[in-house]
């Protein structure tokens, strides 16, 4: 219960910081996808069940401010959350290779799904253009981010786990 206390306050954060902080400091107009980290980080530590919580609000936050249908994010990042917590079963805290392997994935996924679904079925082709210029230059700064972001999800998750563990001990 505290871990999704803990999980609804930090996708607001998260959006706060995605829509104000990070939009000042954009490259290229290009900023990182903090609600997709988060997403993907609540699935790989938190196992399916988290992610998919953590992807329907993320998805459902972007939606209502800045989705032109309601529902199109929402759905996209329960998947990503959904794919993520898949690969619970191998987190360990120590390797930082698939994490960032799955974020890669994840990010590419997004975006390709969200090109397709916004800008090919509108008959704007140019791809070229928007891999370039829009998808590379985002996939770069949400990598980049995220090694700092996860190794403090990572340093949240521990000590939640030490608050469950505890608890599970005292009352169980």
């Amino acid at each position: 219960m505290l871990k999704k206390v803990i999980m609804t306050l930090l996708v607001f954060i998260f959006y706060l910081l995605q829509c104000t902080l990070f939009k000042t400091f954009s490259l290229g107009s290009v900023s990182p996808n903090l609600l997709l980290i988060l997403t993907f980080c609540a699935g790989f530590m938190g196992g399916r069940k988290m992610g998919m919580y953590v992807g329907i609000l993320s998805g459902l936050i972007l939606d209502l401010f800045y989705g032109d249908v309601l529902g199109f994010n929402t759905l996209l990042l329960l998947y990503i959350g959904y794919v993520n917590g898949m690969f619970n079963k191998m987190f360990y805290d120590e390797v930082i290779t698939l994490p960032l392997a799955l974020l890669v994935g994840s990010q590419l996924s997004y975006s390709i799904i969200y090109y397709v679904f916004n800008f090919l079925l509108r008959n704007r082709l140019d791809i070229g253009y928007y891999f370039i210029h829009i998808m590379l230059p985002e996939l770069a700064y949400t990598v980049i981010i995220s090694v700092l972001i996860y190794r403090l999800l990572l340093r949240l998750n521990r000590k939640l786990d030490e608050i469950e563990k505890r608890s599970a001990t005292k009352f169980g």
